[in-house]
């Protein structure tokens, strides 16, 4: 993890703690720093005193309390300690090494939103200003903007967007020759910053799926689907017929993602 300043996109604090108190023996939020500082004393008048004819000794307590950042720095340090960590930089083809399942991993490259997740994610924006324009067109400032198919279908998103419960993927591109990465979002870590995410980022993960070519991966999950065999994924995506909105093709690279970050 080069740099000490990162500005963390994404940062998965429950896997964090899970990793940190199986190596530590428990998570603490807490660390006490004692400072002691030696310098000139005084007189009772208050008058200086070189530090040669005196000196004072203070000695301060400061509690420091953990962030979900210095936590995963922390947790960084313990992983490549003891595990491989597989670095790929932007524009570095996949050779020398393969990946394997729970392989642990650090990828630079260029985040995609497809249209989909974003029309998705970001549907209740969308909505909200679909209705601002019919108050607007009520009021008499706008005239023939309303649409009833348009609103119905940003209806639809907002329901799309109640339904996919609490996870959607986007893609990070690396290189000519490199698997497309799938990285799967936990929304409600995410939060507002979700369109921040699209450009240049440093991604750590561990490999939770190889997908050889011809394999597919949907990016946006219903309930349960993450559950199912890659039998019963197969056979959803035959049901689909021609409909590919949301579909990526394999060779891919499905991440656990624990930090996402610039």
């Amino acid at each position: 993890m080069t740099g000490v300043f990162r500005d963390f996109l994404y940062l998965d604090e429950r896997t964090t703690n899970s990793y940190l108190s199986s190596v530590e023996g428990g998570v603490y939020d807490e660390e006490d720093r004692h400072i002691k500082v030696d310098g000139p004393g005084s007189t009772p008048e208050g008058a200086a005193v070189s530090l040669e004819a005196m000196a004072t000794s203070d000695s301060r307590r400061r509690v420091l309390r953990q962030t979900a950042a210095a936590k995963f720095a922390r947790l960084y340090h313990h992983i490549a300690d003891h595990e491989q960590v597989h670095k790929v930089r932007s524009g570095e083809p996949m050779n020398g090494f393969a990946l394997d399942d729970d392989d642990f991993c650090e990828i630079k490259g260029t985040v995609e939103i497809p249209q989909l997740v974003a029309a998705v994610m970001n549907a209740e924006k969308y909505q909200a200003i679909g209705n601002m324009v019919k108050i607007f067109e009520g009021l008499g400032l706008a005239t023939n903007v309303t649409n009833t198919e348009a609103m119905g279908q940003l209806e639809a998103l907002v329901q799309a967007r109640e339904a996919i419960g609490d996870k959607v993927s986007v893609l990070l591109n690396v290189a000519t020759g490199f698997p497309r990465v799938v990285l799967p979002l936990r929304t409600d870590v995410i939060g507002d910053r979700f369109d921040e995410l699209e450009g240049r980022v440093t991604v750590f993960g561990r490999v939770s799926e190889v997908l050889p070519r011809g394999g597919t991966y949907s990016l946006i999950q219903i309930p349960g689907q993450a559950g199912m065999s890659r039998q019963q994924r197969r056979k959803v995506d035959r049901e689909r017929g021609g409909n590919t909105d949301g579909i990526v093709k394999g060779p891919l690279l499905v991440l656990h993602i624990l930090a996402i970050y610039r």
